[in-house]
This record gives structure tokens, C-alpha cells and sequence, in this order.
């Protein structure tokens, strides 16, 4: 009987038989899980016979016998996330499985034993430059993944379900190509070099763990594939917008993060975007076949983002019905559907046409394909993956590296007459919105970090606890002033007062969720409510004050930046967060960190349409194309310490023709020329003379630890690759001509 016929002769009642078996299977299932039973595949005498289960067939082999085990109407549930626990087949020991847990910068499930480890957001994380860290970031997240998935953890909400799979959907890998986006709090940098590097470094990190070479530790999703940063902007949502990109743009911006993240990270999961890019909605886009699995090689999954299929015809309009929205993002590349599109639509298509059984399976051999790849279709006696302890997960190890995370987080803006540090055991003011912050540090895509409820922050060291802590034999006072968007100034007369009666004044500024976030976008960049009069007020009382930035996309502070004695940028700091701002306001810790994104004033939003993805167009975007003077540049950062850098070449100017031959190594002395120890970024930059477009390019960095006095020679390898370059048709190549090369460090420039 063909496909279509059984799919005709479906009835009602066998309709009802199936949907009571999938609830009571369902329940058996919670129940399993409730109990930290995880369901195995292969594991029983019925079914450790089939073929599948036999671990010395080849993958191919084993694929290719499950598929053809499988009914047509289990398919579109196994093509669709998060409907664990309903997408188990228990004739064929196929247990659940759910695609879908996010692991931005944290697990993000329910606590088990442990409550996973949350560390700073990835705008955060982009400021520490330093990608060994990413990576070390990564292994503690796949290995908590692990355990707590073994533990049956769900996500974080009071059902504890789903239970969460083994795939991650992070890191996100989109640019920060404006501030205004309400998700650059998800995001590392403006700079596609570096957003290649933190998604390849993550993805290494996650997917490659240390127990087991022969399985993968978890699996990676990157996203949002492609062109995607808006939110909601005017009468244009993230699900109706069609972003208009040229070939120039994709191939120089928006899709380098994610080609480095496949070629020299080997991701395995991909998440296509709600919006649409040049009229074709992502998650029907060929883009998916020809450039993600054809010049790229990928071969893993791709998911759509939560609702996107729906999209192609609900918003869109690119298909008129479901079926068809179903059919063209099958066949277009989307393997799973996170949306109810393929379990409602899918055998509608299949049986209208629309979609072939081949493309059904070809979907489901690419996610079979990396639960078997996870060691879930094997013997676990001997897979430690299998046996993995609770008490793998917030360890004294991935705490240090928590904060060591969160320190080479901070980024000092300004330090006049060396303000910061402050002396300890003096009265200290902590003033402003964020001021015993707990919870808004923590950013977004949070798993539960206290265990006493999902939402619980009690466990947290607040600002004031912080700073309190670290300012030794002193007396610490705070008091809000203002909220965060409020109007009200009712609060000013009392904060005015504790900061006048302190010898030393922290003034805790920024954002939170409710001004930026997912769905959100900002239509000011300036500090919302009424931070601006608050802060100036508190300023102009003349006391030594450090500005602390709680944000996620950069925040325009005109004033502040000419006014304010020092500010310190920590973005959304994380668990830790109130920690790592402490120890670098009294000096337990000399802040490295650099911008990875530029800071635009308040002119910025008036200057830019923000619904034009061009870079180029004026004023430009981004370090490499801006043509403006921002109040701070990327990669810019100071310290309490001082360096000095000194050309070891004699030649700084180079041409293709060179590259060609032969690699270039250019080598730099940095020397910690002040009296503390410290960490400098040494960033190298390459100008071609003859592009009139790029301003510079990062095409190196370096980030050191040196005593004082301490000298360390850094290398930077070029070649034709470092210097290419796509021309407007998207071809990449090496631009004939003189390359100026540039070494920055600080805010200064080595030529």
C-alpha cells in the first residue's frame, strides 16, 4: 500500500486510539523522568535484535534500517522540537528526544542535584578576547548538559518539561550590526572575525568533549542563519521582515561567523531566522543547500527558530496554506520544525505531493544521524558520557572560570586622574537603578540558578553585598534614585544625600529587559526614564564617582562621557557579575578588557535607519565602515597599569604580490611599562589601499598577562587568505595593491 493510500484511509477512531496511547506512553515517560530514569534506545530483548542496534554495522547502514522502521505517521513528530515526551516509538525502543535546549551562556534547564553555571552574556564574553576561554566555556556546558540531562532535568520553567536534549540552540552568531537590536545582549561582537572565532571556539568546546572521542559530547546550533537583527521596529516585526542584503554584505558580514563555525568548527546544527532574506524566507532558502551543505560541506541539522515555518505563509505569504509552507522548507533544508507546522501539515503534503517520502527521510537521517553521533543508539557500559555524575555540574572549577570570565569581562571607559581604583575601608555611596542588583545581571536565556525556584535569585551577592565585601574596614550605603525607565524623580533628594555624605560614589546605571530583549528593540540608545538627570545631578556634586553600564546593546552617554570621572562598562556581567565589578572598582582585579563593538552617540539613530542592512551606506556601520567619530572605538579598553609596543619588522606595508609568495610573520614586543601586573590585547588590522568601502580589518589578536616590567613577543602570520575580501558580486578574493599594517593596543596605534 503507498503512502498516500494509508494516509487516506485514516479514521477518526484510529485517530483517537493513537493520541490515548501517545498520552498514556507520554505519562509513562514523566513518570521516568521524574525519577532520573533516562529512557535508553536498543536496551531491551524485543528490541537490541534490530539492525540499528548492532554497533559494528557501519552509521549508514544502521540509519538507513531505523528509517525504514518507522511509520509515516511517527515521522512528523520526530521532525518537530520540543515534543518530548510525546515523540518516543516504543515498538522500536526509540526513546524521547527533544531538539531545543538553549545553552547561550549557561545550561538552561531546571537545577538537578546542582543548579547549572551561568556565566556572563556573550556581549560580555566578546570584551575578554580571548577564545581559549570561550572554549573552556563550552566544555563546562556540554558536560553539565550531560549530566543534568541524565538527571532528568527539564527546562527551566515549574513542569520541568521538556526534558532537555543533547543539542544546544547556541551559540547565536549574528552580528551586532546596531545597538538598537534588543538581542545584542546575545551576541559577542560587531566583527564577523571575531564572531567566526567565538562560534568556532564554543562549538569545539561543546561539541568535543574530553570523556569519549568516538561520540560527540553535545551538539551545537548556530544562529540565527541569516541576516537576522531586528526584533520589532515600527509596523515591522522579526516575522514579517524581508531584510534586503547585497552579495557584498553577505559575503563580508553576515555569513563569515557562521562559514568559520562550520569549516574550522565542524558545527553540527544550524537555526534558521523568522525574517526573510531578499523575499525568500530563510527557512525555505536554498542558501540552506547551496552554501550551508554545498561550498561549506556542512553536515549536520538545521532547525527553524520557534514558529518560523509558520511564518513562511502566516506572515510572509511566500506559500498561501501550511502544507505547502511544510514543503517548501523541507525541501529547502529545514530538518526540524520547532512550531506544530510538520506534525499537523507535513502528511497532508506528503499526500497532496507537495513533498516527496525521500525528503522526509533525508530529514530524518540528518537528526537520527547526531543522536546516534551522541552515543545514544550504543552500549553505554563504556561510554562515561552515560555515567556522568551530578556533581559534574557548578564545580569549584567552572566557578573559577566563572569569574575569571566575568573579570576579563569589564571594560574601562575612562579613569580620570586614575579615579579607580578606590581605596578601601572608606563610605562608599552605591546609587542608581541597578545599584543592589541581582537578577538583571544575569541577562537572558537563563537556566535556574538558585535552587529554590525557577526565577529565585536569592542565592545571589548583590551589588551592595559585593561591594560591601570588597571594600574592607568601610561603610557602604545605597539607595536607587530612580528606576530604570521610570519618570518619577521622587527618589533623587534621598540618593542625593547618601552621595553627598560619601567620600567615594558608584553611580549603577543602564538597561534591562524591559527597554531591550527579545522581541524588543530600542528606539533611543540613550539611558532611558530619567538616568540622564539623575546621573548628571549625582556627578556635579564633585566627588570622585565611577559610572557602572549594566546593558547589553551599547548605551549612548553623551554627557557622561565628558563629565563623569570613570566608567566602567560591564554589560550583562552574569552570576558572578556583582563580584567581578567589585573587585575591579577597589582593585582586586586591573580590568583588560576591550570593546567588541564601537560606542555611537546619541546622533547615531537620527544618522542610520536601522530597517537598512547595508553597512556601507552612510554613516556606515561597525568599525570597519562607520565614518563618524564614536565616543568609543572597538577594541578600545584601558587598565591601571601601562604598556608600550615596539615593531620588531622593519617593514609595516605590504602587497599581495608578497603574500602570494610566501607568509608574513610580523612580530611584536609588548612590555608592561607600569607598576601592577595586567592584560593587554594587542590587535592587529590590515588596510587595503585601493578599497574604498573597508576602513580597517581585524585580521589578529593577541591577549597577555604580564608582570610589571614583563616583556612578551607576539606573532602575527599573514598570507593572501588574511587579506581577502568579497567584491559586490559576493566572489571573494585578495584586492591587488598596498596592505597597511596597524597594531593597536589600549586606545593607541602602532603604525
Amino acid at each position: 500500500m503507498c503512502i498516500r493510500d494509508r494516509y487516506q484511509r485514516r479514521v477518526r477512531g484510529v485517530e483517537m486510539v493513537m493520541k490515548a496511547l501517545a498520552l498514556a506512553l507520554a505519562l509513562i515517560v514523566l513518570v521516568s523522568l521524574v525519577y532520573g530514569e533516562i529512557p535508553r534506545a536498543c536496551s531491551t530483548s524485543d528490541t537490541d535484535k534490530f539492525p540499528f542496534c548492532n554497533p559494528n554495522l557501519d552509521l549508514d547502514s544502521r540509519l538507513k534500517d531505523l528509517i525504514s522502521r518507522i511509520s509515516d505517521a511517527d515521522k512528523p513528530k520526530l521532525l518537530t522540537a520540543r515534543s518530548s515526551p510525546n515523540n518516543n516509538i516504543p515498538s522500536l525502543g526509540v526513546p524521547e528526544y527533544d531538539w531545543g535546549a538553549n545553552c547561550v551562556h549557561g545550561v538552561q534547564s531546571r537545577c538537578g542535584t546542582r543548579c547549572p553555571t551561568s556565566f556572563p552574556n556573550p556581549n560580555a564574553l566578546g570584551a575578554t578576547w580571548n577564545m581559549s576561554l570561550v572554549y573552556d566555556m563550552g566544555q563546562v556546558i556540554g558536560i553539565e548538559l550531560r549530566a543534568l540531562w541524565l538527571e532528568g532535568a527539564g527546562e527551566n520553567r515549574p513542569d520541568n518539561l521538556p526534558h532537555v536534549g543533547l543539542d544546544c540552540w547556541s551559540p547565536n552568531i549574528n552580528i551586532n550590526r546596531d545597538p538598537r537590536w534588543g538581542r545584542n545582549v546575545e551576541v559577542a561582537t560587531e566583527d564577523p572575525y571575531i564572531g567566526g572565532l567565538y562560534g568556532s571556539a564554543y562549538t569545539r568546546g561543546l561539541q568535543e568533549g574530553k570523556l569519549d572521542k568516538r561520540f560527540l559530547q553535545a551538539v551545537v546550533t548556530l544562529k540565527h542563519w541569516a541576516a537576522y537583527s531586528l526584533e520589532n521596529y515600527g509596523n515591522v516585526t522579526r516575522h514579517n521582515f524581508n531584510a534586503i542584503v547585497n552579495a557584498y554584505d553577505l559575503a563580508n558580514t553576515y555569513f563569515p561567523a557562521f562559514k568559520t563555525s562550520v569549516i574550522d568548527g565542524n558545527a553540527k546544527g544550524i537555526m534558521c531566522s523568522y525574517n526573510a532574506l531578499n523575499g525568500i524566507p530563510t527557512c525555505a532558502s536554498q542558501f540552506l543547500n547551496t552554501t550551508l551543505r554545498g561550498d561549506w560541506k556542512f553536515d549536520g541539522y538545521v532547525t527553524s527558530d520557534s514558529g518560523a515555518v509558520a511564518d513562511i505563509y502566516t506572515q510572509h505569504k511566500y506559500v498561501p496554506d501550511a502544507e505547502r509552507a511544510a514543503a517548501v522548507a523541507l525541501k529547502g533544508g529545514t530538518d526540524i520544525n520547532s512550531g506544530g507546522v510538520y506534525e499537523s501539515a507535513l502528511l497532508k503534503s506528503l499526500a497532496d505531493g507537495y513533498v516527496s517520502e525521500s525528503d522526509i527521510n533525508l530529514a530524518l537521517y540528518r537528526t537520527f544521524k547526531l543522536r546516534f553521533q551522541l552515543g545514544l543508539f550504543d552500549p553505554i557500559d563504556d561510554q562515561p558520557y552515560w555515567h556522568v555524575p551530578p556533581t559534574a555540574v557548578n564545580t569549584p572549577e567552572s566557578q573559577a572560570l566563572n569569574l575569571l570570565a566575568t573579570r576579563q569581562s569589564m571594560v574601562l571607559l575612562k579613569n580620570d586622574k586614575n579615579t579607580l581604583p578606590f581605596p578601601k575601608g572608606k563610605k562608599v555611596a552605591v546609587v542608581g537603578p541597578h545599584f543592589n542588583a541581582t537578577g538583571v545581571l544575569l541577562g537572558n536565556y537563563l537556566g535556574q540558578v538558585c535552587p529554590k525556584s525557577p526565577g529565585d535569585t536569592s542565592c545571589m551577592t548583590s551589588m551592595l553585598e559585593a561591594i560591601s565585601a570588597a571594600n574592607a574596614n568601610g561603610v557602604v550605603i545605597g539607595a536607587e534614585g530612580c528606576s530604570v525607565t521610570g519618570s518619577s524623580t521622587n527618589g533623587f533628594a534621598e540618593a542625593i544625600a547618601l552621595a553627598k555624605a560619601a567620600d567615594y560614589v558608584i553611580l549603577a546605571l543602564g538597561l534591562d529587559g524591559a527597554v531591550e530583549s527579545e522581541g524588543k528593540d530600542r528606539y533611543s540608545i540613550t539611558l532611558p526614564g530619567v538616568q540622564d538627570q539623575f546621573s548628571q545631578e549625582i556627578v556635579n556634586l564633585g566627588k570622585p564617582t565611577a559610572v557602572v553600564l549594566i546593558n547589553g546593546g551599547a548605551v549612548a552617554v553623551d554627557w557622561l562621557h565628558q563629565h563623569a570621572p570613570a566608567i566602567l562598562e560591564a554589560f550583562y556581567p552574569g552570576f558572578l557579575g556583582a563580584i567581578g565589578i567589585a573587585d575591579v572598582i577597589f582593585g582586586n582585579y586591573n580590568p583588560g578588557g576591550k570593546l567588541a563593538v564601537t560606542v555611537y552617540d546619541s546622533s547615531f539613530t537620527s544618522q542610520s535607519n536601522f530597517l537598512d542592512m547595508s553597512m556601507t551606506n552612510t554613516p556606515g556601520r561597525t568599525y570597519k565602515y562607520y565614518k563618524g567619530t564614536p565616543l568609543w572605538p572597538f577594541g578600545y579598553g584601558l587598565s591601571y597599569t601601562t604598556f608600550s609596543l615596539k615593531w620588531s619588522n622593519s617593514k609595516t606595508e605590504f602587497t599581495v604580490s608578497n603574500l602570494n609568495r610566501d607568509a608574513i610573520t610580523l612580530t611584536v614586543n609588548v612590555t608592561n611599562t607600569g607598576r601592577i601586573a595586567g592584560d593587554e590585547v594587542v590587535q592587529a588590522y590590515f588596510k587595503p589601499d585601493n578599497d574604498p568601502l573597508i576602513i580597517k580589518q581585524l585580521f589578529g589578536f593577541q591577549r597577555v598577562h604580564l608582570e610589571p616590567g614583563q616583556s612578551q613577543i607576539i606573532r602575527f602570520v599573514m598570507d593572501y587568505k588574511t587579506v581577502c575580501t568579497a567584491d559586490k558580486n559576493g566572489d571573494i578574493y585578495s584586492v591587488p595593491g598596498h596592505y597597511a599594517i596597524t597594531v593597536s593596543y589600549t586606545h593607541l596605534t602602532l603604525p
